[in-house]
Formats: C-alpha cells, sequence, structure tokens
C-alpha cells in the first residue's frame, strides 16, 4: 500500500511541475525600451526606482490643474446668449376686501366647516354659541384641537 501512495504522491508532484512550466512559459511582459513597445519572456528593466509621490505633491498638482482649467475658463470667449426673457410676476391671489367668511345667522359648531371659520364667526358674530368655556378657542371638540385643524 505504501508503494502506491508513493507513486501517487511521485505523480502527482510531475503534474505540479509540468503544470508550473507551462504557465511561465506562457508569461509575456509588455516592456517600454528605447521609447518602443517589445515583449518578451522575462520582466521589464527598471532603469531607475520608482517612487510613490507625497501627499503635498498630489496636492500641489491638483492645485496647478484647477488654476490652469480656470485660467482656461477665463480666458475662454463666452458663447453670445440672448437678453433673458423677465419672468412674468407669479400669480397671487390679491387681498380682499370682503373676509373669507360672513356671518350669516350660523351659531353653532355643528354648522361650522373648519376651526378658521368657526373663529372668524368667534370673533365677528354676534350671539354665536360656540366657546363654552370661555378660553377664546371656539369650538374645541370638533375643529380647534383636531391634529388636522386649519
Amino acid at each position: 500500500m505504501t508503494q502506491i501512495s508513493t507513486l501517487r504522491a511521485m505523480v502527482l508532484s510531475v503534474l505540479v511541475m509540468a503544470l508550473g512550466h507551462a504557465d511561465a512559459s506562457n508569461q509575456v511582459f509588455k516592456c517600454v525600451v528605447n521609447g518602443s513597445v517589445t515583449f518578451q519572456n522575462s520582466p521589464c528593466p527598471v532603469d531607475k526606482p520608482s517612487r510613490h509621490p507625497t501627499k503635498d505633491e498630489l496636492n500641489a498638482e491638483r492645485k496647478k490643474r484647477l488654476a490652469e482649467a480656470a485660467g482656461a475658463a477665463a480666458s475662454a470667449p463666452k458663447p453670445a446668449t440672448p437678453p433673458a426673457k423677465p419672468e412674468p410676476p407669479s400669480p397671487e391671489p390679491l387681498p380682499s376686501r370682503e373676509p373669507a367668511f360672513r356671518c350669516d345667522g350660523r351659531q353653532h359648531c355643528s354648522q361650522m366647516r373648519s376651526c378658521s371659520e368657526a373663529k372668524f364667526f368667534l370673533a365677528n358674530c354676534p350671539g354665536v354659541k360656540m366657546d363654552g368655556n370661555r378660553d377664546g378657542t371656539p369650538c374645541e371638540q370638533q375643529w380647534c384641537t383636531h391634529p388636522f385643524a386649519k
């Protein structure tokens, strides 16, 4: 049994070596040598060691590009634009000389349609019966304390 496992290990190692060699032989590097592009099996030669720019260098380069872009935009001729039309005045309701409500003999909260209507009647109309506790807020149970009161 040990001979079979040794044989398996040898076959496996031969396969791994063959696959590894096949991958290495198929690897191609694209390099630029003396200004021309070349393809080769080995990594490209490095003329000088590469260095990552510092944050200050990157920021200075960015500021320079932004300044150049702003200068180019400022010196570029502006296209002729037609004069803007004045906007028409927005249609606003003109203040009415007549109040929104009028005293018409209604006296009770059940006859009102809103809190603002009940407040108008309480403030302007005689004989209304809408403020039972006389605190100045009419129709507290029907209109004026409701979360959606207007």
